[in-house]
């Protein structure tokens, strides 16, 4: 009886609050909580691109107007302006038919290896508050990265070894690390999980190093999937049946062809559980 006695104050409590409150009311917003922000705290741009436009929002409900100054911190950039880089106008000017302006950052390519750059980016000289995002670093990709030949989209068309799981034709991305020039991520490398919704990176992106004749990506079993307890797995033998499951410390050999035209892994390999295992001979062929 408690219970039905409380279930009824509380329904008895919100049909008072429904009553109290006009359906068509706005919420209100106090312009003294209007801010400036980036819209994003991050930003990306390869080398050979020319350009990228950085958008900067005025939060505000009346419209107010005034005056933001884009700054570089060069301390923390290790990109060098004028060299590396131009902004086309440091003053954006906001009022309510402009609550968006952006700014224009310049790239140039260096027609050299030097690793990604950053650019430090701040709002400052304003007399609007500032929200959270007031920096923004702006990454400056370097398109003369050594392994660029085989970075990229690849599509792969194959059987699974379980003849329930049926044929599978997906893509896989391979994408450089920011710290390591001689490792790499490869984004959705078992289909079984990308045909299921588990994209890459945040459930199946592993990593492995290139060789240093560039003939082979070495990936390390055992890497975590990203679901439950499962890992990736592979065997030494281009079929499971007669081959060994390769032991921790081992790495699963993606072979280099054709300059980086194609990718072959050789033995078996897929992902315990099992959740999905392929023979050896998968070949994937740069899109």
């Amino acid at each position: 009886m408690k219970i039905l006695r409380f279930t009824y104050g509380l329904l008895a409590a919100a049909a008072l609050s429904l009553a109290s409150c006009n359906v068509n009311d706005m919420p209100e917003f106090d312009d003294a909580d209007a801010f400036l922000a980036f819209t994003s705290s991050s930003a990306k741009v390869s080398e050979t691109a020319g350009s990228i436009q950085i958008p900067v929002m005025l939060t505000s409900r009346a419209g107010l107007s005034g005056t933001v100054t884009i700054e570089v911190d060069a301390e923390k950039s290790t990109a060098a302006e004028g060299k590396d880089f131009t902004i086309d106008n440091k003053t954006l000017t906001f009022d309510a038919a402009n609550p968006v302006q952006k700014f224009t950052v310049s790239v140039k390519d260096n027609d050299e290896f030097t690793g990604n750059r950053t650019v430090k980016l701040k709002l400052t000289n304003t007399s609007l508050n500032l929200g959270a995002a007031k920096e923004c670093t702006l990454t400056i990709e370097d398109d003369e990265h050594p392994l660029a030949f085989i970075l990229g989209t690849y599509h792969a068309s194959a059987d699974s070894y379980f003849s329930n799981r049926g044929h599978y034709d997906w893509d896989i991305t391979v994408a450089r690390d920011d710290d390591d020039i001689n490792k790499v991520w490869i984004g959705n490398l078992d289909p079984f999980f990308f045909a299921n919704g588990f994209m890459a990176p945040e459930e199946n992106n592993f990593y492995g190093f290139v060789s240093d004749d560039k003939t082979q990506i070495l990936v390390p079993v055992d890497q975590e999937v990203g679901y439950k307890t499962e890992v990736l797995a592979g065997f030494d033998n281009p079929d499971p049946d007669e081959g060994s499951r390769l032991e921790t410390g081992s790495n699963i050999i993606v072979e280099i062809k054709d300059g980086g035209a194609k990718l072959v892994i050789p033995n078996a390999w897929g992902i315990t559980g099992w959740y999905n295992l392929f023979y050896g001979g998968v070949e994937f062929v740069k899109k």
